[in-house]
């Protein structure tokens, strides 16, 4: 995903529904994350630019401790940026600490076909959740430079009976309202190490300005920290 700083909070007069942060609370405990013991891996990666690969070592200890031997470039760039962000999303919080600090409030009546929407009141981009089936089915938030939508089109259990995404479509689209600027699509896969699920591969489509890119990166030799 295209990489952002995170909005501030906002002052909001939105009043808390009971009953959308129960279903939100539900979703949030049945997504996998590391448990608070994960002190982070190792692990060789193959980063795959449009075709042109590069082999390193990579040490993981969350969203800015990330390390490689990769040199300078496109391979490193993709690969830390990537980490970062599943490093972010599989990290350790607690509900309190992310979405249910807002204001929660469902939208509609839930005959989407994504699911019921939840707004996020106070978060400072304009978020809002589709939940279904106990899961989250779509993101959508605003930035100054961009908004963006993510569809999440499948998912896994783990052995823990949690919830990993496995295959997601980003659509970024220009502030002004002019259309889609965009499209990046995720295909992830996770192995189970030490009691926790690390990255084993990531595919990343992207289109954009009228060209297609495909990026990959691959992981063996995975060692916990």
């Amino acid at each position: 995903m295209a990489t952002y700083a995170k909005e501030e909070d906002v002052a909001t007069t939105a009043e808390d529904d009971s009953e959308a942060r129960d279903a939100l609370r539900e979703v949030f405990g049945n997504t996998a994350r590391w448990s608070a013991d994960f002190k982070g891996f190792t692990a060789k990666a193959t980063v795959n630019i449009d075709g042109k690969e590069e082999t390193c070592s990579v040490t993981v200890k969350g969203p800015k401790e990330i390390e490689t031997d990769c040199a300078d470039g496109p391979a490193k760039e993709f690969l830390t940026e990537n980490l970062a962000s599943i490093a972010m999303h599989r990290g350790p919080r607690s509900f309190e600490e992310s979405d249910g600090k807002y204001k929660l409030r469902f939208m509609d009546d839930g005959t989407h076909p994504l699911g019921r929407a939840v707004s996020m009141g106070g978060d400072g981009m304009s978020s809002f959740y589709r939940i279904k089936e106990g899961r989250i089915h779509q993101i959508n938030r605003k930035t100054p430079r961009f908004s963006f939508t993510i569809n999440v089109e499948e998912s896994a259990k783990n052995e823990d009976g949690k919830f990993l995404t496995r295959r997601y479509t980003v659509y970024y689209f220009n502030p002004e309202g002019t259309g889609l600027k965009d499209v990046e699509s995720y295909t992830d896969e996770y192995t189970r190490v030490g009691g926790f699920d690390l990255p084993q591969y990531r595919r990343v489509i992207n289109g954009e300005g009228g060209s297609i890119s495909v990026n990959s990166m691959t992981f063996t030799d995975h060692k916990t920290l």
